[in-house]
């Protein structure tokens, strides 16, 4: 008799309300998580508020299909774990470039679209080799992208306080104050609040935060009360077929490969809380899921999903590892993308609101990087050198956006984007210093 099938926690199926509690947890953690993307690529890609909505819901929706895929997708092919996935961080800075540069946010949208589809048969077609591919992504590599993400993004902190003054490019002091309060509720809440309420210390930072606001007159709810109370999102309605360009692809792709280093690194930390096997099988199940709702994320206007590591934190905590639950959390999700003024009304939480909380969800993704490095051997090698090389690389676009200008176009965009630089050199140089150890990896993997 096999226990692990029959018995297996992840199997395990609970009472309806206590399902439907753990899931409003994990479905309220997810929707934190994956605010940030669609408003960091609305506010250098200028989005009206209209398109900043419906990106907010298709994000949304695509997390919750993400996530049934994975929790309860067909056997051969799902993983059948409680992972719930949202929208890639990594993807920001393409998804900018590209709409900033096309002729249209609808025309942008497409290519995205085009990008994402052609990201998702990528990482299907990879999947199985890829998961024999291992050794060339060791903690060291993984940890560096997670920093790199979390530096990379910080920066979106200051543009948020900066866009909650009155006068454009001026800091006024009622941003400052209110952005301060914020980030010193967020230390008290981390500080005094324990389970089930320390896991919402963000979602209670930005209610609270919102109602001082509106004490001080610095909401605008126009916006909520405009948009349309119910409106199911479509493929390829509000902006079209997707477009396919070479260049967008390549860089796409090259977001994909990433993905799938970021994916393979949460997984394992997720199989391990679990106590579930990670064997080549598992892992390709993962990536093969992971394919699919890139590709499916495309059809609805949304980036790429990744595991999001806040919800490993929620299991860790509960003990409760129910695919089930997250299956719920799921459907949760899929329904609440059917009102827009739900979206609406995350787009209009102040700005400085926003940047109070994000220091610490950024600060944490550079804090999460940070401790993984405590499993990596740094003395007698070149990893200090890699961390390093690869995080400077990382910055110099962030500091200076023309570097690469007089580079050919896919130049620019792959370097260009730190997040990938940062990526690939992490990857080439562990390649190029730890060539000895990745092969010693590769032949014990053969004996196995």
């Amino acid at each position: 008799m096999n226990n692990e099938t029959i018995a297996h926690p992840i199997d395990e199926k609970l009472s309806k309300g206590k399902t439907i509690s753990l899931a409003i947890q994990h479905m309220l953690i997810a929707i934190l998580s994956a605010i940030p993307v669609p408003l960091i690529i609305s506010q250098h890609a200028d989005l009206s508020k209209d398109d900043t909505t419906y990106f907010i819901s298709a994000v949304i929706l695509a997390s919750g299909i993400s996530s049934i895929l994975c929790s309860i997708g067909p056997k051969k092919i799902s993983p059948r774990v409680p992972m719930v996935m949202g929208a890639s961080f990594s993807a920001i800075p393409i998804c900018i470039k590209t709409i900033n540069s096309a002729s249209s946010v609808s025309s942008g949208f497409q290519l995205i679209a085009g990008g994402t589809l052609i990201a998702g048969l990528l990482m299907f077609l990879l999947a199985p080799a890829w998961s024999k591919l291992k050794p060339l992504f060791p903690l060291v590599v993984v940890a560096t992208n997670t920093m790199i993400l979390g530096i990379y993004l910080m920066p979106n902190t200051f543009h948020w306080i900066i866009q909650g003054s009155k006068v454009p490019g001026q800091v006024d002091l009622s941003s400052i104050l209110l952005a301060l309060f914020v980030f010193l509720l967020n230390i008290f809440f981390s500080k005094f609040l324990k389970d089930f309420l320390a896991n919402l210390n963000v979602l209670l930072c930005l209610v609270i935060g919102t109602i001082v606001a509106v004490a001080f007159n610095m909401v605008d709810f126009n916006p909520v009360i405009e948009t349309n109370f119910l409106e199911p999102i479509v493929p390829f309605v509000r902006y079209g077929l997707p477009k396919f360009n070479l260049v967008t692809m390549t860089s796409f792709a090259i977001v994909a490969i990433l993905g799938m280093v970021e994916i393979s690194g949460t997984s394992m930390g997720l199989h391990n809380i679990v106590h579930k096997e990670m064997d080549d099988v598992q892992l390709t199940k993962v990536l093969r899921t992971s394919g699919i709702n890139a590709g499916l994320s495309g059809t609805f206007g949304a980036v790429h999903p990744v595991p999001f590591v806040q919800n490993l934190g929620l299991l860790d905590m509960t003990k409760i590892f129910s695919r089930f639950v997250v299956a719920v959390a799921g459907i949760l999700l899929i329904l609440l993308s059917f009102f827009p003024q739900a979206a609406a009304f995350i787009n209009v939480i102040p700005k400085p609101v926003l940047g109070g909380v994000s220091l610490s969800i950024f600060g944490g993704i550079v804090a999460s990087g940070a401790s993984m490095l405590k499993g990596v051997e740094m003395e007698g090698n070149h990893n200090k050198l890699i961390v390093g090389l690869a995080i400077g690389v990382a910055m110099l676009p962030a500091f200076y956006s023309d570097f690469y200008g007089g580079f050919h176009q896919i130049i620019q965009d792959i370097f260009g984007n730190g997040i990938v630089a940062g990526g690939l050199t992490a990857i080439l140089l562990n390649l190029l210093f730890n060539f000895k150890e990745i092969k010693t990896a590769f032949s014990e993997k053969k004996k196995k």
